[in-house]
């Protein structure tokens, strides 16, 4: 034991000296590659001394419980310990610190920070075995090591998350959505840069020496000079980092932090495109102005979605989920750009309890863990216990008893606990109904009774205990397949289904009618499609159920006409871009149909020419892509009109369908309306698509007027 205090006394005064001169000389030096390699362990070091720092606080406040050898021993040991790993913390944080773009003030507190709680660290131990009497000086030594580790987590919190990261949830600063007189830029621009950005562009963590959190800053750009190019969001440096691939290092944001969704990248497409001005109001745009339809749409769905529960934990990579999803297990986000995950068991035969240690990977991450009809027992729970973030887990049909539940003590969120089919009983329910957040608990076909039941519900009021009998089917349903293709299909371009599950048969069909798992084509070959069409599939597999259809509209694209023009003009609340909306390959929203994207009618017909030259191609069909919701009074068009002629002026009426309309209410979706020709070979179409005048008594806006919403128009 002497001789490796010894030698620890001797490393730790080493690394002291060693810290002292990088603190001095910082800016001279060149780090080797495997130093720097070294430097990315700081993250994962510094939560050792921490720990170590805190342990002595709890073995100095038990010290009456030991004798005093053995008091002593145990805490030069933890001394020792707690100097050496703050040093090698201490240490590989410099090695760390020439890597990114941090802000100096901000990294030089924090170097000195960290430097300083090494050398305090240092000094305790040395007092502690040179004056071990002196305990004043001991315990004043200690509350200053204590202080100074808070002030160290401090500075380095602030270079991870941003200035006052502790304190921000305190701060009664103004929200500048809800500030009617701010500029478009703070209230639908600077959002998405808060919340997607400035986490790594602020004053302490400037990466690309790019500062995001202040106008003055924003506008000087980064190390090479301005990030965008007013009018040309295709020319900007900002908006070609977010489209690179997830996998690039210039990416941004980078693979593992929350990434843009579209409506954020096409409104930061659109400010730039504008011109990118920082004081323009709202109120200060036209009516139909594409930037205040974008800003409309966003600053709404912002509102909407104020109680939208918001995770402080940083996403897991793509890497890691990639890896954690099989096909007996699936690992998903909650919804898109969440860092909160779901995890789904498959196919009890495969199921080990190795299979539930490997989502320690994402144990932070993990919030809906589904195990239902798995062989899970008792002792699994330890390790479900583990996963912090829980919300919701399902044991139904497992193995357990409930005499691990004690094991879930810990899961401070969970609020649904679903134990259907087990074996356990009322009194081993006891240590989960104590969970703070615990709301539902569901034990069907257990062994509770109902007056049993009663009585828990009695005693935990707050936790609805539900219980019914049904029969276990055991036969499980296969999840949909899904279109690997996004967007509008290329000419030449397969069309690709697929499935997660091995030897899964995929049967289809191209007609609109349902398949079936006999008779319906499988799928065993990329699809090839000349025209838009409507793919339904379902996924089979021997044992298993099929599964639910799986509906979607490929669009393909088709000729493209010369010149477009709208004949009518859109709604002001829908005037997307002009007629070049209707052939830029760009799908819109469904769930936002103030999108550019969309061209909207309802007071007058749709109306839009399509001038194809002097030698047009031969035309077979005309394919609308249009919206449907229902409940927004957006329906099918209730008439169409194909003209075809020479020129606007010499036409003549080709083709008129009158088109079906729902019947009830539906999920809004975007659907192909194709509208057969024959052969035909005009120069100039005009196509007509004409509102539906009054809705259907059934309809919550029965009598009033109908949107027709087009996107897209498609000649094959």
């Amino acid at each position: 034991m002497q001789k490796i205090k010894s030698i620890l006394l001797n490393l730790i005064f080493f690394i002291q000296v060693l810290l002292i001169f990088l603190l001095l000389f910082d800016d001279r030096i060149e780090l080797p590659v495997w130093l720097q390699v070294a430097g990315r362990l700081h993250p994962a070091l510094l939560h050792v001394p921490i720990g170590l720092l805190v342990f002595l606080v709890v073995l100095l406040l038990a010290r009456n419980e030991f004798k005093k050898k053995a008091f002593n021993k145990i805490m030069l040991v933890v001394l020792l310990l707690t100097s050496f790993t703050a040093a090698v913390t201490a240490l590989f944080g410099f090695f760390l610190s020439r890597q990114g773009d941090y802000g100096p003030d901000a990294l030089t507190q924090h170097k000195i920070s960290g430097t300083l709680l090494s050398l305090l660290c240092y000094g305790l131990l040395l007092v502690f075995i040179r004056q071990e009497k002196s305990r004043s000086l001991f315990y004043g030594l200690g509350l200053l090591t204590v202080g100074s580790m808070f002030f160290a987590g401090h500075t380095g919190g602030a270079l991870t998350h941003g200035e006052n990261y502790v304190f921000a949830p305190l701060s009664n600063s103004n929200d500048p959505v809800a500030d009617a007189d701010a500029s478009v830029f703070q209230r639908a621009v600077f959002p998405i840069l808060e919340k997607k950005c400035i986490s790594c562009h602020n004053e302490k963590k400037a990466k690309g020496k790019f500062v995001m959190t202040s106008v003055t800053e924003f506008k000087k750009g980064g190390k090479h000079g301005k990030e965008w190019e007013e009018g040309k969001p295709e020319n900007s440096r900002m908006i070609k980092y977010i489209h690179l691939p997830l996998e690039d290092d210039d990416h941004m944001p980078p693979d593992g932090k929350p990434q843009l969704s579209i409506l954020e990248m096409t409104m930061l497409e659109t400010w730039i495109r504008a011109g990118a001005d920082f004081e323009k109001k709202l109120t200060d745009l036209k009516e139909g102005d594409s930037l205040k339809i974008m800003a409309s749409a966003l600053i709404a769905l912002k509102a909407n979605h104020l109680n939208e529960k918001a995770y402080e934990f940083t996403s897991a990579t793509e890497a890691v989920i990639g890896k954690l999803n099989t096909p007996f297990r699936s690992v998903f986000p909650l919804y898109q750009n969440s860092p909160a995950l779901q995890a789904d068991f498959f196919i009890k035969e495969s199921f080990a309890s190795s299979s539930l240690e490997e989502l320690k990977e994402i144990k932070d991450q993990l919030v809906v863990l589904n195990l239902s009809k798995m062989p899970v027992i008792d002792k699994d729970l330890l390790v479900i216990g583990s996963f912090k973030n829980l919300e919701k887990i399902n044991l139904n049909f497992s193995k357990i008893n409930g005499t691990g539940l004690s094991s879930l003590q810990g899961l401070k969120n969970l609020n649904s606990l679903s134990l259907a089919g087990t074996d356990i009983t009322s009194e081993s329910l006891k240590p989960v109904l104590v969970l703070p957040a615990l709301k539902e608990l569901f034990v069907w076909n257990t062994g509770i009774t109902e007056e049993q039941r009663l009585k828990l519900e009695a005693q935990y009021p707050g936790i609805a205990i539900r219980t019914s009998q049904f029969k276990e089917d055991k036969t499980l349903r296969l999840g949909r397949p899904l279109l690997v293709n996004e967007g509008v299909v290329k000419k030449d371009e397969p069309v690709v289904l697929k499935h997660s599950m091995p030897g899964v048969t995929i049967r289809y069909t191209l007609d609109g009618t349902n398949p079936d798992s006999v008779v319906s084509r499988a799928y065993d070959a990329a699809l090839h499609l000349l025209v838009s069409t409507k793919i339904k599939a379902i996924a089979c597999k021997s044992g298993w159920y099929c599964s639910e259809v799986f509906e979607t509209t490929c669009f393909v694209e088709g000729q493209r006409p010369l010149h477009v023009e709208l004949l009518t003009a859109p709604d002001k609340q829908y005037p997307g871009e002009g007629p070049k909306s209707l052939t830029d390959g760009r799908k819109g929203f469904t769930d936002v149909f103030k999108e550019p994207s969309w061209l909207g009618y309802r007071d007058q017909p749709f109306a839009a020419g399509f001038d194809f030259g002097s030698d047009p191609e031969t035309i077979n069909s005309i394919v609308i892509s249009y919206g449907r919701s229902i409940g927004s009074y957006i329906f099918p068009p209730a008439e169409v009109e194909v003209w075809g002629g020479k020129n606007q002026k010499e036409i003549k009426l080709i083709k008129s369908l009158k088109i079906e309309q729902p019947v009830k209410n539906e999920p809004q979706r975007i659907e192909a309306l194709t509208i057969p020709l024959g052969t035909s070979r005009y120069s100039y179409y005009k196509l007509i698509a004409k509102p539906v005048d009054k809705l259907p008594k059934w309809h919550s806006g029965k009598g009033k007027k109908g949107w027709v919403m087009v996107d897209e128009v498609f000649f094959y």
